[in-house]
């Protein structure tokens, strides 16, 4: 494990006794923001959720310790509560050791990432802390099914909601928003959750013939998406063992448009390598360096390939932790 007196506190992107509650994005490597890969390459610490890919938690730097923080969906709150509780007192503990701290969540640490939880534990403790936005899921379920979520004269607002099976026992859930007109909804939600929500949606009075989809595991090349209307796609998503999750639902008159809007497709390019999506992220941030910069870098690259050669082997593959 990483300790402030081992001499391994990252310099350049991180600072020492700092969290950095990073998002992942919606899974694809290549839809990390170049902030992510920086600090997710530099930090001492790395504590991971279950949402996000190993091909993305392997891009952490060779020397990091690698924690799987991951929870379980559809748990007892109390026990998510106390999980929650652990990896807060996890994160103020290494800062004040000195170390850098990469909290890495799926998808936006700002939406229903519970990173609010966070915030409140660091600023209460003193931790200095930063938050690096991400692509939602949301973003990119409407990008791979071709839904447009505004539209001129069709859809002006957009509304994010969770919905789980707990939602739909709710009574003070307000299910008239529903009704509103000129909406799109992103519903971030597990597909056991699906036909309840459909049943209390057409209760509440919207049509049955209301554009509706699933998009499941928006942005990787397994991506899938099932289009219906509120009263069908229930059954068409019943018992697909291949839509394996996330997963999430649009609904709006714009998912009417889809195959309007469809196309044609662009060639999907094959997943790269860890290394290769390491090394394109690092093209992508040279431009922007100053020369005193990238001198220092070659140094630092010069020293990473005699240590590698020494060796005689390339840097260990990434393992999480027990969980």
């Amino acid at each position: 494990a990483a300790s402030a007196s081992d001499g391994r506190s990252a310099a350049g992107p991180v600072a020492p006794g700092t969290v950095y509650l990073v998002g992942a994005g919606p899974g694809a490597v290549g839809m990390l923001t170049v902030r992510a890969v920086e600090v997710l390459s530099s930090c001492d610490v790395v504590l991971y959720d279950r949402l996000v890919p190993l091909e993305i938690v392997r891009l952490a730097r060779p020397s990091a310790e690698v924690r799987y923080v991951g929870k379980e969906g559809n748990v007892n709150t109390d026990i998510m509560k106390g999980q929650q509780d652990d990896i807060n007192s996890q994160l103020a503990e290494l800062a004040k050791k000195g170390l850098s701290v990469c909290r890495l969540k799926g998808g936006d640490p700002m939406i229903y990432g519970r990173v609010g939880e966070e915030m409140e534990e660091l600023a209460g403790a003193g931790v200095p802390y930063e938050i690096v936005p991400a692509v939602t899921a949301a973003l990119a379920a409407g990008a791979d099914a071709r839904v447009p979520l505004t539209f001129r004269k069709l859809a002006t607002s957009l509304r994010i909601l969770t919905m789980n099976p707990t939602t739909t026992k709710d009574d003070k859930f307000d299910w008239q928003q529903f009704l509103a007109p000129s909406t799109t909804y992103a519903l971030y939600m597990g597909l056991s959750a699906l036909p309840g929500v459909c049943e209390k949606l057409i209760a509440v009075g919207v049509s049955k013939d209301r554009p509706m989809a699933v998009v499941d595991r928006a942005s990787l090349p397994s991506m899938q998406v099932v289009a219906g209307t509120v009263g069908t796609l229930p059954s068409l998503v019943h018992g697909r063992t291949d839509l394996e999750g996330p997963a999430m639902c649009l609904l709006g008159d714009v998912v009417g448009l889809r195959e309007r809007l469809a196309g044609v497709a662009a060639p999907m390019p094959a997943p790269a390598p860890v290394a290769d999506a390491a090394y394109a992220m690092a093209l992508v941030a040279l431009p922007s360096v100053a020369t005193e910069g990238l001198e220092r870098l070659k140094e630092h690259i010069d020293g990473l390939l005699a240590a590698r050669k020494g060796a005689g082997d390339e840097p260990p593959a990434k393992r999480p932790a027990a969980a």
